[in-house]
């Protein structure tokens, strides 16, 4: 019962208590905490740390991002550029590192050291463009000699200026200290003979910038303006927020999605201080910003709206408790204020007697307040009615605060401590005070072990309440960090559980589980602290991942067959670490390790891992033959393919595409072949190529399926290649009627014509000889027609058909040519005298019609009707209509032609009422028509006929 009196501190009515978790040597490194600025990952995640800016270094010394295990291990360093200012860095929820710039880029890293992603923000915005060209102005007024030696920047709704020196851009000055600062140089130039020092600079600078010999390099220097700049940034496991220069507001998410710009504020100032409100913690389910400003207002802002609330002091610190319910504030006139969130009342209100902004303001869990300040050597907590602990560190000159859902992370230059509420269940039994029935299961395993008897009266004596004894005793277990305290409760519920038969408890057995797992990864070697309560929220496979991140891949799998979870992930990661931090160096040893290991697995517990992955790694390091074998045990063919592209194993590459019959995997392989012989004539030609594909008729297909949709220039290499005669000839055929040029039609067809040749195809070849000969014969047409005139040739007859070509030539009175074109090509009678009466109807020649219609017509007198109708040469269709022998149809035609005397006059003769009747119906009631057939003995005609 010593536990509680000598670990435990009392704030108002709950205990807190305080432990060491590590002793700190950062990997053997000199590490000062007052030279660094650091980002700890929760649930006991890994800890980044960098040189502070403000910090002296070395001349043109790299600065170097630090990333090491909550137990001081490093893990990986990253080389810093100086000029990458960073303003905000933080953890992902998967360990990955985020660093915000103060130029507004985003750069992410994982626990490898390895840029995973870049972020540009605010750079596309509409403002920013604007606000670029009127600066873009003022470069070139002060470029061309017109302007001074200084920027005027547009900043909110307040101009200011920016002094430029040889060093660049220093600092913005307000117009209250541009008036101080002249008054200062007129009294310096009083005093002094000569200019100032920092006048002659000024004037050396303004006269350099006028007298630049390349103007692109100075516009790149005072381009640095128009790059927005980050006033503050909070990062978070699943997104971050940044307030810029122009006081736009730009928030993500998520980290699968990208950032969106919130209205735009007007604070006036730049803010004092920032949180954020994550969406599961809201009220409107929505990330919610929070601004500390000047006027004693702090402003709540989503995406739609923002909201200000008065509050009593300016706010010069946020921090939102983990429950997201609760804010604490400090205040310009030294209080901590404790509100909800909703600023419904005053929860706590403590005069600190501090007035100076904290280094840290952090939440315990969401019930007391952790304030730190550096310069006063001071860690407060305060809880609630103004009660306080103050915990000594003096001997300190900086230390870290970490929050966590359920305490704070403590580091130290030589050692982390954890901060946390005790649990009511580990007060009950070890508080001094307590008699309740989990203390009495305790101090019953406690005489129990040493043999008391008296054990056993303790424990029927508490009936009832047994079962609540136990579950006590199972939590506390999970919240203790020594494993020997772990074990007595744990013991303690066990002796429990063999008194009451009535009732099952699976949280025991899984506590015993999560100890094992937590008490492996807690170790010193491994670093990776983290409570049961973190564990409960952060889960088990982003722990797995961690460890995996950590190099230890052994624990990893230990942990996912022990919780039955495929550790395929691990043995990827395994074999690929193998190979980039060359743990074997000889080859053959580390693929005997390598495929070894993994055909174990596969053969035991049926584990199959994505060997291309793997392969990919090897590949780039330089382990060909490792990076083959591996491939080759990959049973995905899409997983093979890629690589084996990027190995240059084309043939292989489309063998495992054809074999998997998935054409768009063929097709990448061959488009890869397509560029290659674009872009590598060396390594592959069109020959190597055609007989790369020549074993495969499904490439073969799809490659001419491609090429006729995108490479139709490479269509006939393919089916010359392919030895496809036909499908050669028509494609050329095809592309002839695309040429302009008659003498390269007339070629292209000749080649059509030799290709169905070799195909012994002579419909085909017969087909293109005829239509090289309609095109030799138009062509001498138009040689004819331009010789006569002496004209270039106007291609009127080029490129048509025989049908067209007879018709233009009977058009244009070339009767010689018609004849002979049709007797070329043996033209039918009846088509020819089709032809014939259409061209004449067409240009109105109803003399050379009738002339033509004294012949014996092959094809009747009715075709002679129809086109002088469709020529709408109602009169000249008439006279064709008396030759039309059969009088049914010459009243059908006078009907049609509206020659209602001589349809009634046909009607009559026909002895057919009906159609008399019909035509008294449609006629005109002008037109005089007889009424009655006379002596009509029967009717006749299309009319009478009976349906």
């Amino acid at each position: 019962m010593e536990k509680q009196k000598f670990k435990w501190d009392q704030l108002h009515n709950f205990f807190y208590n305080k432990e060491e978790v590590y002793k700190l040597e950062w990997d053997d490194q000199e590490i000062d905490l007052k030279d660094y600025e650091l980002a700890a990952a929760p649930n006991g995640g890994p800890v980044a740390m960098i040189r502070s800016q403000d910090k002296i270094v070395r001349y043109q010394e790299k600065s170097v991002m630090k990333i090491f295990s909550a137990s001081g291990t490093l893990l990986e360093e990253i080389e810093w550029e100086n000029e990458d200012t960073i303003s905000a860095f933080g953890w992902k929820s998967n360990d990955e590192l985020v660093c915000i710039l103060e130029d507004c880029k985003v750069k992410i890293f994982n626990l490898r050291g390895i840029l995973t992603r870049e972020i540009h923000v605010g750079y596309n915005t509409l403002e920013r463009k604007k606000e670029q060209k009127k600066i873009d102005q003022r470069n070139a007024l002060i470029l061309n000699g017109e302007g001074e030696g200084d920027l005027s920047v547009l900043i909110g709704d307040k101009q200011e200026k920016r002094k430029t020196n040889s060093r660049g851009i220093e600092r913005i000055l307000d117009s209250d200290e541009e008036k101080l600062e002249n008054e200062e140089k007129e009294k310096t130039n009083k005093n002094d003979f000569g200019n100032s020092e920092e006048e002659e600079d000024e004037k050396f600078d303004s006269k350099k910038i006028k007298l630049l010999v390349d103007p692109n390099e100075e516009i790149r220097g005072l381009d640095e303006v128009l790059i927005p700049t980050v006033i503050c940034a909070r990062i978070w496991q699943t997104g971050f927020a940044i307030l810029t220069d122009l006081q736009e507001l730009f928030v993500c998410k998520d980290w699968d999605q990208t950032y969106q710009k919130y209205p735009k504020l007007d604070f006036g100032d730049a803010p004092l201080s920032m949180a954020v409100i994550e969406s599961q913690f809201s009220s409107t389910g929505d990330i919610e910003i929070l601004f500390g400003t000047k006027k004693n207002q702090i402003f709540t802002i989503d995406s739609i709206e923002n909201q200000s609330q008065e509050v009593k002091s300016n706010a010069v610190e946020l921090s939102v408790a983990s429950s997201g319910k609760i804010l604490a504030y400090y205040t310009q006139d030294g209080k901590v204020i404790v509100e909800p969130t909703n600023f419904s009342k005053i929860l706590v209100e403590y005069q600190t007697d501090v007035f100076e902004r904290p280094t840290q303001l952090v939440w315990c869990s969401s019930d007391s307040v952790l304030v730190y300040w550096e310069n006063q050597k001071v860690l407060k907590m305060i809880g609630p009615n103004n009660s306080t602990i103050d915990y000594a560190i003096d001997d300190y000159k900086k230390i870290f605060l970490a929050p966590e859902v359920d305490g704070v992370r403590v580091y130290y230059n030589d050692k982390t401590e954890f901060i946390s509420k005790v649990p009511m269940y580990t007060y009950n039994i070890f508080s001094i005070e307590s008699v309740g029935a989990s203390w009495t299961l305790y101090n019953a395993y406690e005489k129990f072990i040493i043999g008391d008897s008296q054990a056993d009266v303790e424990i029927r004596s508490l009936g009832n309440e047994l079962g609540n004894a136990i579950e006590d005793c199972i939590l506390a277990a999970g919240n203790e960090i020594d494993p020997m305290d772990q074990q007595k409760l744990l013991k303690a519920a066990s002796l429990g559980k063999a008194y009451d038969h009535q009732y099952e408890y699976p949280k025991f057995a899984e506590m015993c589980r999560d100890l094992r797992i937590l008490n492996a990864v807690r170790d010193y070697e491994v670093g990776v602290p983290i409570t049961y309560n973190q564990f409960m929220s952060f889960g088990i496979e982003p722990l797995i991942l961690r460890l995996v991140n950590y190099l230890h891949h052994f624990l990893a799998f230990k942990i996912c067959k022990y919780s039955k979870i495929r550790p395929e992930t691990v043995l990827e990661d395994w074999a690929c670490s193998m190979i980039i931090y060359k743990s074997i160096t000889e080859p053959h040893r580390l693929e005997k390790v390598i495929l070894g290991k993994l055909d174990t697995q596969r053969k035991e517990g049926g584990i199959v891992v994505s060997y291309a992955n793997i392969a990919r790694v090897a590949f780039e390091r330089g382990h060909k033959e490792l990076a083959k074998k591996l491939l080759f045990q990959e049973p995905k063919p899409q997983n093979q393919v890629p690589l084996l592209i990027a190995m240059k194993n084309d043939r292989e590459a489309l063998k495992k595409a054809v074999q998997s019959g998935d054409a768009d995997l063929i097709f990448t392989v061959l488009l890869h072949l397509i560029d290659t012989i674009k872009y590598e004539r060396s390594r592959m030609n069109s020959s190597s190529f055609m007989r790369l594909i020549s074993n495969s008729e499904t490439a073969q297909s799809l490659l001419v399926r491609y090429s006729r949709r995108k490479e139709t220039r490479v269509l006939k290499n393919v089916f010359q290649s392919l030895g496809q005669m036909k499908k050669l000839g028509l494609y050329v055929a095809w592309r002839s009627f695309y040429m302009k040029d008659p003498n390269q039609r007339i070629e292209s067809l000749l080649e059509a014509q030799g290709a169905f040749q070799g195909a012994q195809n002579n419909l085909y070849k017969k087909i293109t000889e005829d239509q090289i000969k309609l095109l030799q014969l138009q062509l001498s047409y138009e040689q004819e027609k331009s010789n006569e005139s002496q004209r270039s040739m106007s291609f009127e007859y080029f490129g048509l058909s025989v049908s067209d070509t007879l018709s233009l030539l009977i058009e244009r009175g070339e009767k010689k040519y018609a004849d002979k074109l049709k007797k070329d090509f043996k033209i039918p009678d009846k088509r020819f005298w089709w032809l014939k009466i259409k061209a004449l109807a067409k240009v109105r020649k109803f003399d050379d019609l009738h002339e033509f219609a004294k012949q014996k017509s092959p094809i009747g007198y009715e075709p002679f009707v129809q086109v002088c109708l469709d020529n709408t040469a109602h009169n000249q269709a008439i006279e064709f209509v008396e030759k039309i022998p059969s009088p049914e149809k010459r009243s059908e035609h006078y009907i049609k032609l509206q020659s209602w005397e001589n349809a009634a006059k046909m009607a009559m003769e026909l002895r057919d009422q009906e159609l008399l009747d019909h035509i008294h119906e449609i006629a005109p009631s002008d037109v005089k028509i007889p009424m009655r057939v006379p002596q009509a003995p029967k009717k006749r005609g299309f009319f009478s006929k009976k349906k």
